[in-house]
């Protein structure tokens, strides 16, 4: 069984630590708080698209671990389907993730696990062509990502990259993507070309670089300043939301999962940029990755 949107993409458990200050190199500093939260890219993205009251299924691995069973049970309580997810012989992947509460910021530490076990022959083409929105990023194998996207592309399905981390990925695999997600670090990395975010010129420069086709498009985030949004060969700029932070973990997953929900209903890039942009902004006010997902009464209440 397929949902109306998929999600392609890596389902870890968080672990993250709270602390007044980032350390030194070598310095050794007492932290305030540690949780465990549901996290990965793929299962954020999906838990966001859950929150705002549409079907979705989620495609992933988990371990034969205590956190494979923990995780699958969260997934299926924020009712993700997750009857095409498959257990690996082996761990669960794994974040470490400092938080350092003064400024909001992190640092991540990713362990793959079971997530470089994923297939893209997890999902039939029959049950790909009933889905209108495939969603993936790059914590699970770039390979299974184009395959699956080639495919979606016989269907139909509006394909969505989300560009992170910043991997080198084959030219084939932009050009399989209808829309291209990332922050300004990631499109330098697919660019190769210095950005200052203060400038949008330089931002437009960059994506030129990528040669994209006049069917696709592109959205940078650029954190609380905003998002540049390229579509239909025009570039426009849509500002941020002043917000006070709690934790931006998962912040980026929860842009992605509220635009392919909006786009679904809207069918308007810019539009749904502008909800994204909401949800978003929403999310760093509580802690947690999936936990700090919106619901859409939120969003549609929010400013």
């Amino acid at each position: 069984m397929s949902s109306p949107i998929i999600v392609f993409g890596s389902i870890n458990m968080d672990l993250v630590v709270y602390s007044d200050k980032q350390p030194t190199k070598g310095e050794t500093i007492l932290g305030n708080s540690f949780e465990t939260f549901q996290g990965g890219k793929g299962a954020n993205q999906a838990v966001a698209v859950a929150k705002l009251g549409l079907p979705v299924s989620l495609i992933g691995k988990v371990g034969n671990d205590v956190f494979g069973d923990e995780l699958l049970e969260n997934l299926n309580r924020e009712t993700v389907d997750t009857s095409m997810i498959v257990k690996h012989e082996g761990p669960s992947g794994v974040a470490f993730i400092y938080v350092f509460e003064q400024t909001s910021e992190n640092h991540i530490i990713v362990i793959s696990g079971s997530n470089k076990e994923v297939k893209s022959n997890q999902i039939s083409d029959k049950e790909l062509s009933t889905s209108d929105v495939l969603i993936s990023q790059l914590e699970v194998p770039p390979s299974e990502i184009e395959d699956l996207f080639i495919r979606a592309k016989n269907s139909g399905t509006y394909r969505m990259l989300n560009a992170a981390p910043a991997l080198e990925i084959s030219k084939n695999l932009i050009r399989e993507t209808d829309l291209l997600v990332m922050n300004e670090s990631e499109l330098e990395n697919l660019s190769e070309r210095s950005i200052d975010n203060e400038n949008i010129d330089s931002i437009a420069e960059a994506i030129k670089v990528l040669n994209l086709k006049t069917t696709q498009s592109i959205a940078v985030t650029l954190g609380s300043k905003g998002v540049y949004v390229y579509t239909n060969q025009k570039g426009d700029f849509i500002d941020g939301h002043k917000i006070e932070a709690v934790d931006t973990t998962g912040s980026g997953d929860c842009f992605i999962g509220a635009l392919a929900t909006h786009y679904l209903k809207s069918n308007d890039l810019l539009d749904s940029v502008n909800f994204a942009n909401k949800a978003a902004a929403l999310s760093v006010t509580k802690r947690g990755a999936s936990a700090s997902m919106p619901t859409l009464e939120e969003v549609v209440n929010f400013l």
